[in-house]
């Protein structure tokens, strides 16, 4: 499904859309990005200070919750309260909207969770399992490592242990 439906505007003025929702011109730009899937640094708001390294877990809804591992960074399109408890036990979070005054925003900074929010296409250019780096203090999330990498150097080093 498409991250925006119908026209996407140049600009968006009402700060409640900004603050809350995370609807800022990068944001924009990275929605209407056609390449954003093979994007490796990502931009957004700077929610929750702090910097965490860990390997992504890409959730649909708060119901996934369980496939979070203790040091996990959290990819998701936004949080509600019933995400909370995710952060006692994720490194980092990112989400495609949200602003400095979304609930990923608050909790992050609650927990002391590096945050990025507003990336717009986080759960479209981060797989789940890619090691990713989450810079909370400029807003930063960069993707250091894919899935598909990690896979393809166990499976050569399991071959070489096999032969």
């Amino acid at each position: 499904m498409p991250k925006v439906l119908g026209t996407v505007p140049d600009t968006v003025e009402d700060p409640v859309l900004i603050e809350i929702f995370g609807l800022n011109p990068a944001a924009i730009r990275a929605v209407q990005n056609p390449n954003a899937a093979e994007e490796t640094t990502l931009a957004g708001v700077a929610a929750a200070k702090g910097m965490a390294t860990g390997i992504a877990r890409v959730l649909q809804s708060s119901d996934d919750m369980h496939r979070l591992e203790p040091g996990s960074i959290l990819v998701c399109e936004s949080t509600s309260p019933s995400w909370t408890p995710a952060f006692g036990k994720i490194a980092g979070a990112v989400c495609d909207g949200g602003g400095m005054l979304s609930h990923a925003a608050i909790v992050g900074r609650e927990y002391g969770v590096p945050t990025v929010t507003a990336v717009g296409v986080a759960t479209v250019a981060i797989k789940d399992g890619d090691t990713v780096e989450v810079d909370g203090t400029n807003g930063r999330v960069t993707i250091l490592k894919r899935a598909a990498e990690l896979a393809e150097a166990t499976a050569a080093d399991t071959a070489g242990v096999a032969g």
